[in-house]
């Protein structure tokens, strides 16, 4: 019997850096997720307006979730498989402390109907610091500050890494690090890739 492929988890990105990383992990990969930003990217979504984006038309209820979605894994057709994930990556530079504590303990997200499937993912305070304190080497590229994103692969210069190597790499260096828990996303990608 012909196992069906899925889609695994759906990636709520803060901007383009964010956005770019998980697609070279999900082409790379070969993995079906789902990369949800606002206007590609170009525009960030932050943890103070998180709530406007899990109330759009999209993630407001679970049918036009499912609608939307229509790889995702149903049990019974009534419920999502318990494996799915909803990944929210973001930084915590532009909220309050209460407000960060809220995104990374999840009760932001308490009596959403995604709740059990949410798992937030945060870079103290931002992304660049945390690629910085984890000694992976990145490059900016763009002409102005708000155009500018992060491009971080290949992670090694002579490019004679397998890509899952260098996955794996940057995996391990994210999880000696306290500021951040972008190595569950990390892994959870790598397993379900097998």
């Amino acid at each position: 019997m012909r196992k069906l492929n899925y889609t695994k988890a759906l990636v709520i990105v803060h901007g383009k850096s964010e956005k770019q990383i998980c697609q070279y992990i999900k082409n790379k990969l070969r993995l079906k997720i789902e990369i949800y930003s606002d206007k590609n990217g170009e525009k960030a979504i932050q943890i103070t307006s998180l709530k406007n984006t899990l109330n759009n038309k999209i993630f407001k209820s679970y049918r036009n979730f499912i609608n939307t979605f229509e790889d995702i894994e149903l049990i019974d057709n009534k419920n999502i498989n318990k494996d799915f994930k909803i990944f929210i990556i973001m930084d915590t530079d532009d909220c309050s402390e209460e407000e960060k504590r809220k995104f990374i303990n999840k009760e932001m997200f308490k009596g959403h109907w995604a709740y059990d499937y949410i798992v937030p993912i945060y870079n103290i305070p931002e992304l660049e610091t945390v690629l910085t304190d984890a000694k992976v080497p990145f490059t900016k590229t763009g002409v102005k500050r708000k155009k500018e994103y992060i491009k971080l692969f290949p992670t090694d210069p002579k490019y004679t890494k397998t890509d899952e190597v260098q996955i794996k790499e940057l995996l391990n260096k994210l999880k000696k690090q306290k500021n951040t828990n972008l190595n569950e996303f990390l892994d959870f990608c790598l397993k379900v890739s097998d």
